[in-house]
């Protein structure tokens, strides 16, 4: 590390590369500080673009969180104020407004003075986490969490997290504790069916009158409800007010008007923000006399499967399953022995100190669980309480991008800087998360399941479940006869009004049905049911006289939440999605306008940073997920990499004979000749300890090359060099078996798919790809339902807003050459890990040599192309390439 750790301008822990430091730059002075609401930032891997983002962000923040603070204490006419829910601090400074008789310079001073305050509280709180005991070693925590988690240590392996398991976490606010009632055993169906009674799988009645004449009283009953409700609040404060629930001293003590929320795809890439999060030390945002030391209030987010710390609730394997067992055990009689929604257990000792152990340092979700096993606490609503004094938070992509996901968890976006990293994949994510699909065989399903239940219990339902059943079976029943009745071909589009048109059943409420499905849950009750009905079944089918028991829903979703998600989508806009028929009468509803998901993001933000090692081609960006914004409101920052220029070499073979169109690439000539003498001689240029990687387009072509090589004799002859081990769509892990080849450096080459299990997320790092080959350009199937859909929206929507039909053709000829493109640099970026790596890019195709195919690289890759593209000089300049290497080894 260097001695002059943090003199430089971002407080970078290491003497930062200049890339980095342009990264940083563009982000600090072109994006927030220029006040751009977009920011596109492409830093490839090794480049540090992590904690090159948080050096960037956090200083912008704590460089200007002081005059943040003033401008919400200024007079509302001056400056627009923060709201509350970014940091329920700023209320300190609202009081004083223009609607004040008290003359300015009073008021003026009365801010400062509550400013003052608020810093000194800030100080004090500091102080106490300076102090905060380490926690102390405790034999009931240790029985506890053994309790809690059967089998001990094995959950967490290593690192902080195993030794959080055996600590216990103390709370420094005196000797008073708030006891929590130690944890019951909750009574769950782990024995055989019969073990589940009849009553178990009757929901209870809704609250909720029926439709119809009620309608007014139902009005009036929640507007009662909604005046009880004030009312109990406003006693509730009080209450606090006057020391009847524990006092919080703390809960405003850090105020951040501003926060960061980083989001990315998996737990690994989110665990690793936090670890960098550690390296660097940030000064305090306040006058160093007053606030010498502030902390960074980091805070993960988690799932209830990630989080939930009690057994007979986190036994059930999928999320939904865990949060509906969760909602059961906090509403039945006993209710959850580590959380009560009460305002005693969110300012319970215990509670708070969940809040102040998390906070005196940086931790990784993964130490929340033993933390709240420790202080017998719920880990999942403890954070959710910890969120209003966080400067910084770290959440799943799903978490940001759902509205009801971010109301959940009380995530209030405005002013906030928000990063989404690996954002190559956020058009697809978002695509994805409001997409759906239902079968033909899964509606039937439900149907039958649905049928069985009524025929059981329609005497025992009351009359409110037996309606809203009675209506989930029209509307199902109208699925099917809609699906069977009007299927004829993949990719037939259909029209949402068509889908229940023609019955009573587009009457229907499908919002109501769907809320009361997820507050009964009637789904799994059907489900268990049914998972009774053919145990029966097979029990009668053979001569065993003892009942199977029945398994948690472990893994298992009812298929009717997968066909409720997919009636949802006909409440939407129809012109934001296409519903249309795939192969066996699967009907599909794709989003076509990811941009209306994004759209709340961009509005409210105060910067959205979009990063990603691959982010080239970015027109997709501009098209699909913010057309709204001028460009003037973008920032956009490429970087190369920290490799010097000599370690990589980009070439474009250009030889006649290689063009992989659809109508050429088949050609015995091209596959037995001129493509096998390339890797024939690329096999013996490059060093024999150095792997090769060959990317192919499709499982399809791969599998017609390998086929020809072996019928020709070749793939022997070829293997004699080098052992091949290539990837097959349904086959294997053989990523191993080419680590163990390559070690061995007697030579090794992998062929695999680009979009394939080896083309993402892999680190071909060193002596695994020392050579990477990208065999033709990987354009999608222009004749999949989807992607027709698709491109005839977006040529709809040219010719709509006034371009013509040359105009809509060639945005679609640039759709399909941003898919292809972003493939490529996603695969070829690969090769490249680190600073020190070397390896050389091959692209296989003439077509890389137009001008508008070769704009769509990484600038990282384009930047290094090579004047050679004649197999012979490429060649060559391997050749050399490797030779350069090997003589400073």
């Amino acid at each position: 590390m260097n001695e002059d750790t943090n003199t430089n301008r971002f407080h970078h822990p290491y003497v930062p590369y200049s890339i980095q430091e342009q990264l940083m730059e563009s982000l600090y002075d072109g994006a927030l500080q220029g006040g751009k609401k977009v920011a596109l930032v492409e830093s490839p891997t090794g480049t540090g673009k992590t904690l090159s983002l948080i050096c960037a962000t956090v200083t912008w923040l704590r460089d200007n969180k002081s005059r943040l603070l003033q401008q919400a204490a200024a007079p509302a006419s001056d400056t627009t104020k923060t709201t509350s829910s970014q940091s329920n601090s700023d209320s300190d400074f609202s009081d004083f407004s223009d609607s004040s008789d008290e003359p300015e310079w009073v008021l003026e001073g009365a801010r400062a003075a509550t400013q003052r305050e608020t810093l000194e509280l800030l100080a004090d709180y500091e102080h106490y986490l300076d102090n905060l005991a380490p926690p102390a070693a405790s034999a009931t925590a240790v029985v506890d969490a053994a309790v809690a988690h059967p089998g001990g240590g094995q959950r967490h392996t290593g690192g902080r997290a195993s030794l959080l398991a055996n600590r216990k976490y103390t709370s420094q606010r005196g000797n008073a504790r708030v006891n929590t009632p130690a944890p019951q055993k909750q009574r769950r169906a782990v024995g055989p069916s019969a073990a589940i009674a009849d009553a178990d799988l009757l929901p209870a009645e809704p609250e909720e009158p029926l439709a119809g004449g009620s309608a007014a009283k139902s009005k009036l009953g929640s507007e009662v409800r909604d005046l009880l409700e004030k009312l109990h609040s406003k006693e509730r404060a009080s209450r606090d007010r006057y020391g009847e629930t524990p006092e919080d001293k703390y809960h405003d003590a850090s105020p951040n008007p501003v926060k960061i929320y980083f989001a990315s795809r998996t737990h690994s890439q989110l665990s690793q923000f936090a670890q960098q999060l550690n390296l660097p030390k940030f000064p305090s945002s306040f006058d160093t006399e007053v606030v010498p030391l502030e902390r960074i209030k980091f805070l993960p987010l988690g799932s209830k499967k990630q989080l939930c710390i009690e057994p007979s609730v986190k036994r059930w394997g999928t999320l939904e399953a865990i949060n509906d067992a969760c909602y059961d055990l906090r509403h039945s009689k006993n209710g959850c022995p580590f959380y009560k929604n009460s305002p005693q257990w969110h300012r319970s000792d215990d509670t708070v100190a969940f809040r102040d152990n998390l906070y005196k340092e940086v931790h990784d979700i993964e130490d929340l669980v033993p933390l709240g096993e420790s202080l017998k606490v719920c880990p999942y609503y403890a954070s959710r309480d910890a969120l209003v004094g966080a400067e910084i938070v770290s959440l799943p992509y799903q978490y940001l991008l759902s509205d009801t996901a971010r109301e959940s968890l009380g995530i209030d976006l405005k002013g906030a800087i928000v990063i989404v990293d690996e954002a190559h994949n956020l058009i697809d994510t978002v695509n994805s998360i409001y997409s759906a699909a239902v079968t033909f065989p899964d509606v039937e399903s439900v149907i039958g399941g649905l049928g069985a239940y009524l025929a059981k219990f329609q005497q025992r339902l009351g009359p409110r479940n037996r309606v809203n059943l009675q209506k989930l079976m029209a509307l199902l029943t109208t699925l099917r006869g809609f699906m069977d009745a009007t299927y004829k071909k993949p990719g037939q589009r259909v029209e949402s009004y068509d889908i229940l048109g023609g019955s009573n059943a587009d009457m229907l409420n499908i919002h109501k049905l769907i809320d009361y499905i997820n507050k009964s849950k009637v789904a799994y009750k059907i489900d268990t049911y049914m998972t009774r009905l053919k145990e029966t079944e097979a029990t009668a089918a053979t001569t065993t006289t003892t009942t199977a028991p029945e398994q948690p829903r472990k893994g298992r979703q009812p298929l009717l939440f997968k066909v409720m998600a997919f009636l949802s989508t006909l409440t939407n806009p129809s012109h934001e999605g296409q519903y249309f028929f795939e192969k066996d009468k699967e009907l599909r509803y794709m989003l076509l306008e990811p941009g209306k998901v994004v759209e709340p993001l961009i509005r409210d933000t105060r910067c959205l940073i979009l990063a990603g090692g691959t982010m080239e081609p970015v027109a997709d960006f501009y098209n699909e997920l913010f057309p709204q914004l001028s460009r003037d409101d973008i920032a956009t920052f490429s970087c190369n990499h920290v490799i010097p220029d000599a370690n990589l070499d980009t070439f474009i073979v250009s030889d006649p004979q290689f063009e992989f169109t659809f109508a050429k690439r088949n050609a015995p000539d091209l596959i037995n000749g001129d493509l096998f003498q390339f890797y024939d001689k690329l096999a013996s240029t490059v060093p024999l300890k150095g792997g090769i990687v060959g990317f192919y387009p499709s499982y399809q072509y791969l599998k017609v090359v390998m086929d020809s090589w072996k019928a020709a004799g070749l793939f022997d002859k070829l293997n004699g060099k080098r052992q091949i081990f290539y990837e097959t769509k349904n086959g294997g892990d053989i990523l191993s078996d080419y680590i163990k080849a390559v070690s061995k450096g007697k030579g090794a080459i992998l062929f695999a798919i680009v979009g394939g299990k080896l083309s993402e997320g892999i680190n071909f790092q060193d002596d695994l790809c020392r050579a990477v080959v990208m065999t033709g350009l990987p354009f999608p199937n222009v004749f999949s339902g989807e992607l027709q859909i698709k491109t005839s929206h977006l040529e709809s929507k040219i010719i709509a807003a006034g371009g013509s039909k040359q105009d809509a053709m060639k945005a679609t000829r640039e759709f399909y050459e941003n898919i292809c493109m972003k493939a490529v640099n996603q695969s070829v970026g690969r090769a490249i890990r680190h600073a020190n790596d070397y390896a050389a890019i091959y692209l296989l195709d003439k077509r890389y040599n137009t001008e508008n195919i070769k704009q769509k690289l990484s600038l990282w890759v384009r930047k290094r192309i090579q004047n050679e593209q004649s197999v012979p000089g490429v060649l060559n300049a391997t050749r050399l390439f490797f030779n350069t290497f090997e003589r400073k080894q």
